[in-house]
């Protein structure tokens, strides 16, 4: 991905997080950018576009991160932790981002209008599940070996998958919070999940 682009995408995240997606205008994200809507115009051809590869890239950050971590030698437990370990990090990293996802979740067919638009944000519908399922298949492996109890795979899935994507809806960077704040963050809501499952 081009320097550019990259920063477009970056200015779309923080603008689209402050106003709204439905409400925040290609005009807002330039004038954030302090560029033309021309260079945006550049890259995207509409808001709607611009949106999608937002989503697009915030799903990135956190497939590239997690995907690789699972160890196939490694318990059911240690790879779950693991992926905690690595997602919640990730997702404060990048967190303008992931409040615009769950913003766009909602209704995505409908702010969907053109062909392109669609594309994409079926795009997005393939990677959240194939993101998903790196979740499923670890809690599979665990309900099977008897590490986790027996229990609804799916409603065991959306239900860790709510506990380790909680921060995005409440989580504020503080100028005064303590340097292990996100470490503890992500080790307590490991513990909680691991014991929900048990």
């Amino acid at each position: 991905m081009s320097k550019s682009k990259a920063e477009i995408l970056d200015a779309a995240a923080e603008v689209f997080m402050k106003l709204g997606a439905d409400t925040a205008s290609i005009d807002d994200v330039a004038r954030h950018l302090g560029a033309t809507k021309g260079r945006i115009y550049h890259h995207f051809p509409s808001k709607g576009v611009l949106l999608a590869e937002v989503c697009l890239r915030a799903a990135d950050f956190v497939h590239e991160v997690v995907g690789p971590a699972v160890d196939a030698s490694a318990t059911p437990e240690a790879n779950l932790r693991r992926m905690i370990a690595l997602h919640i990090p990730e997702i404060l990293r990048t967190l303008p981002y992931h409040k615009v996802i769950i913003q766009s979740y909602v209704g995505m067919n409908q702010k969907s209008t053109t062909a392109l638009e669609r594309e994409l944000f079926d795009r997005i519908r393939v990677e959240r599940r194939q993101y998903e399922d790196i979740f499923r298949n670890i809690l599979k492996a665990g309900i099977e070996d008897g590490s986790f109890r027996e229990q609804n795979l799916s409603i065991a899935l959306q239900s860790v998958l709510l506990l380790i994507n909680a921060p995005v809806f409440w989580y504020k960077p503080r100028k005064n919070e303590p340097t292990n704040f996100v470490a503890d963050l992500t080790d307590q809501l490991a513990d909680m999940a691991v014991s929900a499952l048990r």
